[in-house]
Formats: structure tokens, C-alpha cells, sequence
């Protein structure tokens, strides 16, 4: 009962990739005396030709005052103006001021 169980599971699930696979080739026309009058049928347009689009030209950006390269300047400046962390050895007391 337990093996026929297992065997049933599988075979269902095997059947369910089978279903869900896409067809290699295209659905053929069910009515193919329609299918050969639609593509005897001529389109002809006529009309003016489409004008071209209309080139939009990107908006400048205003003036940075300062610039941003004077911005990251003045950053680096002032990290480097930092005060730093000392090495301080475990073993030996800290300096009083």
C-alpha cells in the first residue's frame, strides 16, 4: 500500500511537468479557410509621413557655489585636521596632564 502510494505521487507529479512543458511548435489554424483569406487581403495606407521628434535638450545644472571638488577639499581638510587615537600599551599607566 505504502509503494503504490509512492508510485501514484510520483506518477502524478511526473504528469504535472509533463503538462506544464510549452510547445515546441506553434498552434495550427483551426479554420484554415479564414487563415488563406486573410493573407490574400492588401493593406494599403496612404497619408503624410511622420514628422520627426522633436530634440530636447538636456537642462545645465545651476552653478555649485562652492564646487563640489572645493567641497571634498575642505572634508579631506578637516578629517585629516582631526584629532588621531594614540597607542596606549596596556602595561603602562596613562600620562597625566
Amino acid at each position: 500500500m505504502k509503494t503504490l502510494l509512492k508510485l501514484l505521487i510520483a506518477g502524478l507529479m511526473l504528469m504535472a511537468t509533463g503538462f506544464a512543458q510549452e510547445l515546441k511548435r506553434g498552434a495550427l489554424p483551426q479554420d484554415p479557410v479564414s487563415a488563406s483569406q486573410v493573407s490574400r487581403e492588401q493593406i494599403i495606407a496612404t497619408g503624410s509621413p511622420q514628422r520627426p521628434a522633436p530634440v530636447v535638450q538636456p537642462k545645465a545644472l545651476p552653478q555649485l557655489n562652492p564646487s563640489l571638488g572645493e567641497i571634498a577639499r575642505r572634508a579631506r581638510a578637516a578629517h585629516a585636521e582631526a584629532p588621531k587615537a594614540q597607542l596606549v600599551v596596556a602595561d603602562e599607566p596613562t600620562p597625566q596632564k
